[in-house]
């Protein structure tokens, strides 16, 4: 008989259970008796596996999953939800104050378009698929159901002007307003009217202008309001003033060049406003010098020296920059352009020479004389507007640095829009009705929030260089929750992923719902 080893005969044997040797291995098993009617014994009958035995210990047999539990078990997206979720609580509390019997959906159709779900039509399979569907269960996101919601949503006007006028209220000082235009596919709609874009797109097209705030380095969208795609930003400026509560409350307002007219400024100023606008470069309210070492003052910005001169009339002060960068890039631009068009003018006059010589002409003396090469030095030098700026202000507490600095923040809402275009892909709308369209600027809206919210916090731990919003949200998404005999646990993420979780500060703990 084969000597057991030690770990076998050291093993403490339950009641119970015997030890088999099975192909060199020793396994512990049940071990019962039983009545045998024929010898009228009982006899040993061996029941289940309960494990392995070795010389590390007792491992116990993995336990199967029945058929009910495999159906139970649930991988969703967990990521890019929770983190959205965690990191708008107040959001989610004006919702909850304004919207209190739709906030939830509401929420989950601007997180599903922040993350990237712009197609209603494919909104119920993500949201099934993420982890919104824990938090916020049984919400009916079919596509007839959506219809429905954006439409009630776009009624309720009221609720949506509250919800942005108590974001507003955090905001004083200064706001940027721009205009934008959303081309719009149907025909139903009374706003979507041919008017201009600096796009060139000739199609029914809805301005929606828009108030953007800065404050303690945090960018956010505050408020917005649709116009007639015939409307000029200039001319709506009053109305979304009323409608957002900044008339008469002392607020600047920095714009572009098309609020730039004498009816603006007046009705800016009637409307309790400041303003910092900028004029178009041959203005008659500001003469430009002839070169920079006539500019009689200068000051740094961002590494660059920019030189001003100033002038104040009738309460206004009107401030002519020039920033030799900016001088620098528009002469190199200049020069390229008026070498293409000397080079297109000699092939054109050399074709013009070939086609005489045989006899032929196409082109007349005068078409020739007005193709003569452009002297490219002189038309540059006589250019004194190239790299300047200027700028008209009602505030003359603030300095010529200080106005510089803050137009220059309107590159913000430039961004605005470029992540509503590109970014969050909506540049466009398919929506059949006005009220409808209403509730989805204001799922647009909440979701270019989440977006800012994401892309301060990546400023904010100085890593603009090394993350985009869509590193962070599609890096995010790789996080998944697995729900297992009613117990949620996360699953195993990457290097990668937890490289920026920990560069950004994301915690992602245990799911929020057990």
């Amino acid at each position: 008989m084969t000597q057991k080893p030690q770990f076998i005969q050291s093993f403490e044997r339950p009641a119970g259970t015997e030890i088999k040797l099975i192909n060199g291995h020793y396994y512990l098993y049940e071990r019962k008796s039983v009545y045998d009617p024929q010898t009228k014994r009982k006899k040993k009958k061996s029941g289940a596996l309960l494990g392995t035995i070795t010389e590390d210990g007792f491992i116990p047999k993995k336990e199967k999953v029945a058929q009910q539990e495999l159906r139970e078990i649930q991988c969703v997206e967990y990521g890019a939800c929770s983190y959205l979720y965690q990191a708008n609580g107040a959001m989610t509390e004006s919702l909850k104050r304004f919207f209190p019997d739709t906030w939830k959906t509401i929420f989950t159709l601007a997180a599903l378009k922040c993350i990237g779900e712009t197609s209603l039509k494919r909104v119920q399979a993500c949201y099934e698929t993420s982890y919104l569907s824990v938090l916020f269960p049984r919400l009916g996101l079919s596509a007839p159901s959506l219809t429905h919601v954006m439409r009630e949503l776009g009624k309720n006007r009221d609720g949506i002007c509250s919800y942005m006028r108590n974001g507003l209220s955090a905001y004083s000082g200064f706001i940027l307003i721009d205009g934008h235009r959303i081309i719009s596919e149907s025909r139903n709609l009374p706003l979507a009217q041919l008017g201009y874009d600096s796009r060139m797109r000739y199609e029914p097209q809805v301005n929606l202008l828009y108030l953007f705030g800065r404050k303690d380095g945090m960018r956010l969208p505050l408020y917005y309001k649709q116009f007639a795609g015939s409307v000029p930003d200039c001319l709506a400026l009053p109305d979304i003033g009323a409608e957002a509560g900044i008339r008469g409350s002392g607020i600047t307002v920095i714009a572009d060049k098309g609020f730039g007219s004498d009816d603006d400024f007046a009705a800016i100023t009637g409307s309790g406003m400041h303003y910092i606008i900028p004029l178009k470069r041959n203005t008659a309210e500001a003469q430009i010098p002839a070169n920079a070492s006539l500019y009689a003052n200068a000051f740094n910005f961002r590494q660059r020296s920019v030189f001003w001169t100033s002038s104040t009339k009738e309460g206004c002060k009107v401030v002519v920059y020039y920033d030799m960068l900016r001088a620098m890039y528009e002469t190199s631009d200049l020069i390229c352009r008026l070498e293409k068009k000397n080079n297109a003018a000699a092939a054109a006059l050399e074709k013009e020479e070939a086609r005489r010589r045989k006899g032929k002409s196409k082109l007349t003396d005068e078409q020739i004389a007005a193709m003569q090469s452009i002297d490219v030095t002189s038309n540059v030098q006589q250019r004194s507007e190239i790299g300047t700026l200027i700028l008209k202000t009602d505030r003359l507490d603030l300095d010529e640095s200080q106005l510089y600095a803050l137009y220059k923040t309107r590159q913000e809402i430039e961004q605005n829009f470029k992540c509503y275009d590109d970014t969050l892909d909506l540049d466009a709308s398919f929506m059949q009705d006005q009220d409808a369209f209403e509730g989805w600027l204001f799922v647009n809206h909440l979701a270019l929030q989440m977006l800012y919210g994401i892309l301060d916090y990546i400023a904010q731990a100085n890593l603009t260089g090394r993350y985009s919003f869509k590193d962070v949200v599609r890096t995010l998404e790789g996080i998944r929750a697995n729900k297992i005999n009613g117990q949620w646990r996360l699953s195993q993420f990457t290097k990668n992923t937890r490289k920026l979780c920990t560069d950004l500060d994301i915690k992602i703990d245990s799911p929020l719902v057990s």
